[in-house]
């Protein structure tokens, strides 16, 4: 009886999991051509309509990029992650789909102007505050951007030297995510990102995922604040759960 009311999975679904399975495998490998449609299809035994709607998923899910005149491509970016914001990483890397390239960056560092704002976030008073912009590059496009705050006591805490930048990046980029206890991200959407004079990030629908980020030290304390700002049509937010 189960069998006779299941539904019959579409066949342009089994050609788009056929080929999720071979960009999985490596068979047609990041940065690599697409067989053109009518060979693919030839592949698959399928009609070119039903390919096309099988690699409009693919496009959809970020798998493949189509070059106007050129074909289809596997994306740069392609990993198919088994992990996802779970595991305490750089979340930007989690969360676009976009190889970043290059990253610019600006530092400033103030003295604190809102204690009470200050001492709610971070639990303690600090008089001088570090910000710290990120714009993160694909191709020379800016795909994300990155706003990060914190006290003067965390860049002693974690030994940065605010008078070297590349080393502020490498502690923010990597180190910070192994040296800290824990972290929470809670998940916006907004149509404004935080303005600057020398880069902008757009996106093309107008719509922007945001993404607060917390990180904590063994205390329970907030060391760093991050607002992270992406495209929704760059972005792929992914959570693993399980029942236990």
């Amino acid at each position: 009886m189960y069998g006779e009311n299941k539904k019959k999975i579409p066949l342009y679904v089994n050609v788009y999991e056929k080929l999720f399975k071979l960009i999985s495998e490596g068979v047609y490998p990041i940065g690599s051509k697409l067989p053109s449609e009518l060979e693919l299809s030839k592949l698959m035994n399928v009609s070119r309509m039903t390919l096309r709607q099988a690699l409009g998923l693919l496009k959809e899910d970020g798998y493949i990029e189509a070059i106007h005149g050129q074909g289809n491509f596997i994306k740069q970016n392609v990993n198919v992650r088994n992990v996802g914001l779970e595991k305490i990483d750089n979340t930007v890397s989690q969360c676009c789909t976009e190889t970043i390239d290059d990253i610019d960056a600006s530092l400033e560092v103030s003295f604190s102007d809102d204690f009470d704002y200050i001492k709610k976030i971070f639990n303690q008073d600090s008089a001088v505050m570090i910000r710290f912009n990120r714009w993160y590059k694909c191709k020379h496009k800016i795909v994300a951007h990155a706003f990060t705050m914190f006290p003067s006591e965390t860049a002693s805490q974690y030994q940065m030297n605010l008078g070297d930048q590349h080393s502020i990046l490498k502690i923010l980029e990597e180190d910070i995510y192994r040296l800290i206890h824990s972290s929470t991200i809670e998940i916006k959407y907004t149509e404004t990102v935080l303005p600057s004079e020398n880069h902008e990030l757009r996106s093309n629908n107008n719509l922007f995922v945001l993404l607060i980020e917390n990180l904590y030290d063994s205390m329970g304390n907030v060391v760093l604040k991050n607002k992270i700002y992406i495209p929704v049509e760059l972005s792929s937010i992914k959570i693993n759960r399980i029942n236990k």
